[in-house]
């Protein structure tokens, strides 16, 4: 089971772990020419996006529709069970957060590339 430090915990190491990689992209394409700031906001916002797609999917993957769509269409066994979609809503969380993070850190990097 997932608590809330669990979740921030994993959420935190994501996103940080993402940040690192961004700027190590980020200072590499400086090379070529390209602004430090601007490409790895980019890059930042993309995440972003990437890591609530993953979160909507694995939160709709356990979802009473997506178990009956199974079910019917394709001849799953799988049951819908509300513990099993707690539980996907909580590993989630945990991609849902991480785009939380990551959204004010970019928030933070555009307000101090404005001033």
């Amino acid at each position: 089971m997932l608590t809330f430090l669990t979740i921030l915990g994993r959420s935190l190491r994501i996103a940080s772990g993402l940040l690192v990689a961004d700027s190590v992209a980020a200072y590499g394409l400086t090379f070529l020419g390209y602004s430090f700031i601007e490409i790895i906001g980019d890059l930042m916002l993309i995440e972003v996006a990437i890591l609530f797609i993953i979160a909507g999917l694995l939160d709709f993957s356990s979802s009473v529709g997506a178990v009956q769509f199974r079910k019917t269409i394709l001849g799953s066994k799988q049951e819908y069970s509300s513990s099993a979609h707690k539980e996907a809503e909580r590993k989630a969380s945990v991609f849902f957060l991480g785009g939380v993070i990551l959204l004010f850190s970019l928030v933070v990097l555009a307000l101090y590339a404005g001033s």
